[in-house]
């Protein structure tokens, strides 16, 4: 039998079966169920949200033969869906437009429209990256997508929503699709752990949640390539820290630690056995600034059931201890400008360590905060010496 990727093999088939995209699912099920679709719609989202498997869905409910009408949630039976689900039904068409982006690719859709479908009830046209397609491609799409023959539907999918013309998104139903959240995602994952019948344990599930940052193939994906690189009966964290290239919280918080005590060369020291064992800078840059993002929330909340759910609560104690809101923040925004030079630097370590030094040595001086205490103190001091003298 031939293997198929999970994602692939657990995308859903019926509009009731997509996750975390309440909205949309419901607004589209309604509108099939009051037979009132719109003629162009575009989903818009991060990757791996769900964009082009609502599309597909929809494509298969409006030619779904096992019902006189379109319907949300087609049968994936019927010949019609089987064939749309192995990407040979002639009346819908799929169409890549990261590299289709010229007029001529759309004039060859324009020319197709006029023959009405043979097989199912409407011609689907889903025009993937759609905010590829070039200036004078969206032109010679307009009237067409405004007044469409009854048997065409147009389904744009993007990522980038601000770079498709204002006189296309005029003329659609727009869907935003959320990023999904990390309780939909690991109880997703928990789903096909058990369909699989895999071993994982749950804080291996956490930890995929987290780094697939809301999109729900990413996090198939991750899981995935842990389970086919692990050696192990069961996976951990420890498949998944190295699958992503992270060494996990514990170097994490070690390396912070030490950076607030003003330590540079162990924070270095810490910083390169994290790197030795499969980090990668980007990584690492991006849990500092995920880490120093709950610290500031924490500060300026005192809200730490997140923080202590996701870290090490002896450790993350011990960094509350050096930690101001003040110091926070410009390490906030160090990280941000360390994020730039990792991206242009030869080596992404170095521009790292470099890094590091400068958060180190930036936590050994005053605050602005103490600074302007500090001047402050000295004026009131002068001032009553002053005082003192004239008296």
């Amino acid at each position: 039998m031939k293997n198929i990727v999970l994602s692939r093999k657990y995308r859903p088939k019926k509009m009731k079966d997509v996750i975390g995209q309440d909205f949309a699912v419901r607004t589209i099920s309604n509108a099939f169920a009051s037979d009132n679709l719109a003629h162009a719609f575009i989903l818009t989202g991060i990757r791996g949200v769900g964009k082009t498997t609502i599309a597909r869905i929809m494509a298969m409910g409006l030619n779904c033969s096992s019902s006189n009408k379109p319907v949300a949630d087609p049968c994936n039976e019927c010949g019609n869906c089987i064939e749309i689900i192995q990407d040979r039904f002639d009346e819908v068409l799929e169409l890549d437009a990261a590299s289709h982006t010229s007029v001529e690719d759309i004039r060859e859709i324009i020319s197709y429209i006029k023959y009405r479908p043979t097989k199912g009830r409407y011609k689907v046209f889903i025009i993937d990256e759609v905010h590829m397609l070039s200036n004078s491609a969206f032109n010679a799409l307009l009237k067409t997508v405004e007044e469409p023959p009854e048997y065409v539907k147009f389904i744009f999918c993007t990522t980038e929503l601000n770079k498709i013309p204002i006189t296309i998104l005029s003329r659609c139903q727009k869907f935003e699709l959320n990023r999904v959240s990390k309780e939909k995602i690991m109880s997703n994952l928990n789903n096909i752990v058990l369909s699989e019948s895999l071993k994982v344990t749950e804080d291996a599930l956490k930890t995929v949640a987290r780094f697939s940052e809301g999109s729900i193939r990413d996090s198939i994906t991750i899981l995935e390539q842990a389970i086919i690189s692990s050696e192990k009966d069961k996976i951990d964290e420890e498949d998944v820290n190295s699958t992503i290239g992270y060494s996990g919280n514990k170097l994490l918080l070690e390396t912070y630690l030490e950076i607030l005590r003003g330590d540079t060369s162990e924070a270095l020291k810490i910083l390169k056995n994290s790197y030795s064992l499969g980090s990668n800078a980007e990584i690492i840059i991006n849990e500092f600034l995920h880490l120093t993002y709950s610290l500031l929330t924490h500060l300026s909340t005192k809200n730490n059931e997140s923080l202590f759910e996701e870290y090490d609560k002896e450790q993350i104690n011990s960094i509350l201890e050096k930690s101001s809101i003040s110091l926070l923040n410009q390490f906030w925004q160090m990280l941000l400008k360390g994020k730039e030079e990792i991206i242009i630097a030869p080596q992404g370590i170095e521009a790292l360590e470099v890094l590091i030094i400068r958060m180190t040595y930036s936590s050994k001086l005053p605050t602005i905060e103490e600074l302007v205490y500090s001047i402050k103190n000295k004026k009131d001091n002068d001032l009553n010496l002053n005082i003192d003298n004239n008296e």
